[in-house]
């Protein structure tokens, strides 16, 4: 009933008060004013920041995430300081050796002095007592290497080096090796065996330095006329008969003055021909050696096939010409006796011996 009473009284059929209608949603706030992009609390003028959510006013609340990529950075930044200056520190650390290193490497230093001393006389030695007083204030590991050349500086080492020195040349031990002959013995011998095979070979060489006669058949001879010059001929094979009085022989054509013309013995094969011996009837004519490998003369006395060997002048002059042709180290198979001028008398040639030595 309290209740009842305290409500007013609405008169029947009154209509009820109309709510209270809050303005259009369309309604614009006031120009003037700015509000929060984020919660709408209007702003002050000059105000950066919203006072209700935080959020910044102008340009710098118009870019999404700056707060956080400039939070980023600087952490950044921090990180890289940081590490730069950590590196800095520890290579700094690294170059800085601690004092009982650098102790040590004046010990170090010091010891080669001492240790140079004993290669010399005394006086050395007292410079090897200085280092001693300086060692035991550096450390206990250099001690006993300044004790080692003291020891050795203060032992008597420079009397035995010079005691040593004068036994050798006392015992000379040069001298009486050199003295024996046992070494001169051995090469005598070495010596005498060389000499034994040197000996045998100038016996070796000294059996073919004399030239041996070739055996040539008959039919191993012919007459060497490439350019016809040959008015008559007589038989080649009587010139290597053995039998001095035949002989073969050459007449020119007649008004010649030019033999041109040759004897030609083939050996068979292929030796070596050191010398020939030419008799004749007919002294004073000259003669030229040719010799070729082929078992057939080239057709031409200048052909390249022959090799010239040697020419003589005035063959026969006493009796029996000897001509030397080398050492029989070339081989040839065909040997040609050329004749160039006829004799000092007479125009023919007669060759009553020929004989061809390898």
């Amino acid at each position: 009933m309290k209740l009842l009473e305290a409500q007013p009284e609405v008169a029947p059929g009154a209509p009820p008060e109309p709510p209270h209608e809050a303005p259009p949603e369309d309604v614009k706030p006031d120009p003037g004013t700015r509000t929060c992009k984020s919660c709408g609390e209007p702003l002050e003028p000059g105000q950066d920041w919203c006072l209700n959510c935080g959020t910044a006013a102008g340009p710098l609340g118009e870019r999404p995430g700056f707060r956080s990529s400039m939070t980023v950075l600087g952490l950044t930044a921090l990180l890289v300081l940081g590490a730069v200056g950590a590196s800095y520190a520890a290579l700094r650390k690294d170059q800085t050796p601690p004092p009982s290193q650098n102790a040590a490497a004046a010990q170090v230093a010091q010891t080669p002095p001492a240790a140079a001393p004993p290669a010399t006389t005394a006086p050395p030695a007292a410079t090897t007592t200085a280092p001693t007083t300086s060692t035991p204030t550096t450390g206990k590991s250099t001690l006993p290497k300044v004790q080692v050349p003291s020891n050795t500086s203060s032992a008597p080492a420079p009397t035995p080096t010079t005691t040593p020195a004068t036994p050798p040349p006392t015992s000379t031990p040069t001298p009486s090796t050199s003295t024996p002959t046992p070494a001169p013995a051995t090469p005598p011998a070495s010596s005498t065996g060389s000499g034994t095979s040197t000996s045998t070979t100038p016996s070796t060489t000294t059996t073919p330095a004399a030239p041996a006669a070739i055996d040539i058949p008959a039919t191993a001879a012919s007459v060497y006329d490439p350019y016809r010059r040959a008015a008559a001929v007589g038989v080649p094979a009587k010139a290597i008969d053995g039998d001095g009085s035949t002989s073969w022989y050459f007449d020119p054509v007649p008004g010649s003055t030019q033999i041109a013309a040759g004897y030609v013995v083939g050996l068979g094969q292929a030796r070596g021909i050191k010398a020939v011996d030419i008799t004749t009837p007919t002294p004073g004519f000259k003669v030229e050696i040719y010799a070729t490998d082929e078992a057939t003369p080239p057709p031409a006395i200048t052909d390249t096939r022959w090799a010239h060997i040697t020419d003589k002048s005035d063959v026969g002059t006493d009796g029996k010409t000897h001509i030397v042709l080398g050492a029989g180290s070339s081989k040839y198979q065909t040997l040609l006796v050329w004749i160039t001028k006829p004799p000092t008398s007479g125009t023919r040639v007669r060759i009553s011996e020929l004989k061809v030595f390898g």
